[in-house]
């Protein structure tokens, strides 16, 4: 079972992808912040094997994040989820250290690819990029 750790500041979308996450036979949700601080927090508490995280937080952004996270020598894969253009974003997400990239307009079955992508290792980004 693969621990998840979703960060992103809107409820009902948490909501959401928290209900596609324990859907999952092989993914667990193991905790939901929607701040820098709080994941941070959660982060070191509970270890997770995978961090969701989208760009815009309540408190700091994503690549604070991302940063955040790499500095501390952390392996776990991070895919980033966001509203933002990919063309304009998934480069900068991935050079701050995020493992894959993909918007929040993707298919159900493409999300849920991407983080199980991630967790085996592999960069993630759209066909397009």
């Amino acid at each position: 079972m693969n621990k998840v750790l979703l960060v992103d500041d809107h409820p009902v979308y948490r909501r959401g992808m928290a209900s596609l996450i324990e859907a999952e036979p092989d993914l667990q949700l193991c905790g939901e912040a929607d701040s820098v601080p709080e994941a941070q927090r959660l982060l070191e508490a509970l270890q997770p094997d995978v961090l969701v995280v989208d760009l815009n937080l309540s408190e700091g952004n994503g690549l604070q994040l991302i940063k955040s996270v790499r500095a501390q020598d952390n392996p776990a894969p991070i895919l980033v989820i966001s509203m933002y253009a990919e063309s304009l974003f998934a480069e900068r997400a991935i050079r701050a250290g995020a493992n894959g990239y993909l918007n929040k307009g993707e298919a159900v079955t493409n999300i849920i690819n991407a983080i199980r992508h991630v967790l085996r290792g592999k960069l993630y980004v759209s066909a397009e990029m």
